[in-house]
C-alpha cells in the first residue's frame, strides 16, 4: 500500500479518536459550583433580607442596549438619529462621557455589570452560546464555563432579598440552563430571550417556560418588550422595584417596526434606535402615570461598542476590541430627587462600579467573601465631588490588554491592519505596546510612550501586577 494511504488512514484514525474523546467530554460535561463559596453566598444573602430602610429607597431601572455606539444618541452627538426621549432624560439628569463597559462583548459585559467583577473573575470571560451550538460544545471540551457560575452574587439577588420586587425584560445571555437562569438569580418576573437575537432557536420565555416559540417575530420584538416593561411598572404597588430592561437591539439582525421602517435618516440602524427611543419614552410615561418618576433612578447604557454599523463616537475600534470604540459607550443617569439636571461628568468609570455604587446608595453591605473590582462612584451621580483616579482595565476574553489611569491609557502589543488585498482579505502585523493621552487624543492616534516613559513603565507594571494577582487567585475568593 502506498505511503500516502497509510498516512491518510493514520490521519482518519487520529481524527476519529479525537472526536470520540471530545464527544465523551461533552457527554460527561457538568459545570460545577464551589460548595463552600455557595454557602458563603447564602450566608450573605440571608444577612440582608428585608432591610428596614427600604421605604426610603428609589425604584431602579437599568436599561442596557445591545451593541449600541457611543454616538448613537442625539445627546452624545448623533446627527442622523433622533432620540428625543433619551435626550430628555440626559438633560434632566447627568450625561457620563467616559463610561466603559466591562468588556467589548455581550455575555462578559453583562456578567461584569451585574456582579461588580471583571468578567474573568465572574467566570464569564467569553460569549456564551445555546447548549447545542458547536461553540458551546467547544467551550465544554476546553473546560470553559457555559453559564455564569451560581456562586456569583448578582445585583438582582441582592435587591430581591433586600425588599425590591425584581423584573427583567429582554436579553439574559448568562446561560440557558439552571442554576444560572434569571429566576435562579434574583429575578421575580422574567420575559425575554436567553441569548442574542442572532442565535437559534430564538424563542421568548416567560420565566422558565417558552411563551413564544422560535423563531420569534423580531419585527414586533420592541413592541412586545415595551408592553412587558410598562406592564411590570404598572403592576407595582408599595415596595420599591428593580427593572432590568436589556434589549436585544441594535444587535444584528436588525428589525424595525412597520411604523418606523424607512423613517430615520440613518437607514435601518437608525430606524431601530429610534424605535428603542420610543420604548424608553413609554417607560418614562408609565412612571409618570404612577407618580414615581421623581423617585426612580433610571440608568441607560450599552453592553459594548457597535458592530460594523453604529457610531463609536469617532473613536478607534468597535465591538470585540479594546480600543476606545469597543468599550466607551453612552451612560445616562436620571433621578430628579438626587441627581442634578443638566449635569455632565467626565471622570472615567466602569460597569463594574454600578453594583457597589447602588449598594452604597441603598445602605446595603457588600459581600465580604470575594474581591469586587468596582468601587462606589456615588459622588459622580450626585455631583457632590470627584474621585481619585483608579485603574480601569480593558479585558478581552481572558486577556488583559490594557489599563487606563486618569488621562493615560496603556495598550499591550496587538495585531493591526498592515496590508490590503481587497475587501475580503487583509494582513495583520504585531504593533505596540502603546501609550495614549486620551485627554488630547481620544481617537488613539498618537503613541506618546517616548514622551512619557515613566508613565509607560508604571502602567505596564500595573498590568503585570494584575496578571500576577489573577494567576494567584483567578476568581478572587477571600
Amino acid at each position: 500500500m502506498p505511503v500516502f494511504k497509510w498516512i491518510l488512514i493514520l490521519v482518519l484514525l487520529t481524527a476519529l479518536t479525537l472526536l470520540g474523546y471530545a464527544g465523551t467530554i461533552i457527554y460527561r460535561y457538568q459545570q460545577s459550583d464551589d460548595e463552600v463559596v455557595l454557602q458563603l453566598k447564602e450566608d450573605y444573602l440571608r444577612s440582608i433580607i428585608g432591610n428596614s430602610a427600604r421605604r426610603e429607597w428609589p425604584n431602579i431601572i437599568l436599561i442596557v442596549f445591545d451593541d449600541l455606539g457611543y454616538g448613537d444618541f442625539g445627546s452624545f452627538g448623533a446627527a442622523a438619529i433622533e432620540s428625543p426621549n433619551i435626550d430628555r432624560l440626559a438633560a434632566g439628569g447627568t450625561r457620563f462621557t467616559q463610561y466603559y463597559s466591562p468588556s467589548p462583548a455581550c455575555s462578559p459585559s453583562r456578567a461584569g455589570l451585574l456582579t461588580g467583577r471583571y468578567p474573568p473573575r465572574a467566570g464569564v470571560p467569553h460569549v456564551l452560546f445555546p447548549e447545542q451550538h458547536p461553540i458551546s460544545m467547544l467551550q465544554m471540551v476546553t473546560g470553559n464555563n457555559v453559564r455564569i457560575p451560581a456562586e456569583e452574587i448578582l445585583l438582582p439577588e441582592i435587591l430581591q432579598l433586600s425588599g425590591f420586587n425584581t423584573g427583567m425584560v429582554g436579553k439574559w445571555h448568562l446561560g440557558d440552563r439552571s442554576p444560572s437562569l434569571p429566576n435562579d438569580l434574583g429575578i421575580d418576573q422574567f420575559f425575554g430571550a436567553l441569548y442574542s437575537n442572532s442565535m437559534k432557536p430564538f424563542a421568548l420565555y416567560r420565566n422558565e417556560r417558552i411563551e413564544v416559540e422560535a423563531p420569534a417575530d423580531q419585527e414586533r420584538l420592541n413592541e412586545r418588550y415595551t408592553r412587558e416593561a410598562v406592564g411590570f411598572i404598572e403592576s407595582q404597588e408599595d415596595s420599591p422595584f428593580f427593572l432590568y430592561y436589556a434589549h436585544n437591539f441594535p444587535h444584528v439582525p436588525l428589525y424595525s417596526s412597520t411604523e418606523q421602517r424607512g423613517q430615520s435618516r440613518a437607514g435601518l440602524y437608525g430606524d431601530v434606535v429610534e424605535d428603542l427611543d420610543r420604548s424608553v419614552g413609554e417607560v418614562v410615561a408609565a412612571l409618570d402615570r404612577k407618580g414615581v418618576l421623581d423617585n426612580t433612578l433610571i440608568m441607560i447604557t450599552s453592553d459594548n461598542g457597535p458592530w460594523y454599523q453604529g457610531d463609536p463616537g469617532d473613536r478607534r475600534g468597535r465591538k470585540n476590541q479594546t480600543w476606545e470604540g469597543g468599550m466607551r459607550v453612552p451612560f445616562i443617569a436620571h433621578w430628579p430627587e438626587k441627581i442634578p439636571a443638566g449635569g455632565q461628568q467626565g471622570t472615567p468609570f466602569s460597569g463594574v462600579d454600578i453594583l457597589p455604587t447602588l449598594l452604597a446608595m441603598l445602605g446595603i453591605e457588600l459581600p465580604a467573601d470575594r474581591e469586587l473590582d468596582g468601587r462606589d462612584v456615588t459622588v459622580l451621580f450626585t455631583g457632590e465631588g470627584d474621585l481619585a483616579p483608579a485603574p480601569l482595565y480593558y479585558y478581552n476574553g481572558d486577556n488583559l490588554e490594557g489599563v487606563r489611569v486618569a488621562r493615560f491609557k496603556y495598550l499591550r502589543e496587538r495585531g493591526v491592519r498592515a496590508a490590503d488585498f481587497g475587501d475580503r482579505l487583509s494582513m495583520r502585523t504585531a504593533k505596540g505596546p502603546w501609550l495614549f493621552d486620551l485627554s488630547l487624543d481620544p481617537g488613539e492616534n498618537y503613541d506618546v510612550s517616548t514622551k512619557y516613559p515613566e508613565v509607560m513603565q508604571r502602567l505596564a507594571a500595573l498590568l503585570n501586577e494584575r496578571d500576577a494577582e489573577m494567576k494567584r487567585n483567578p476568581r478572587g475568593w477571600r
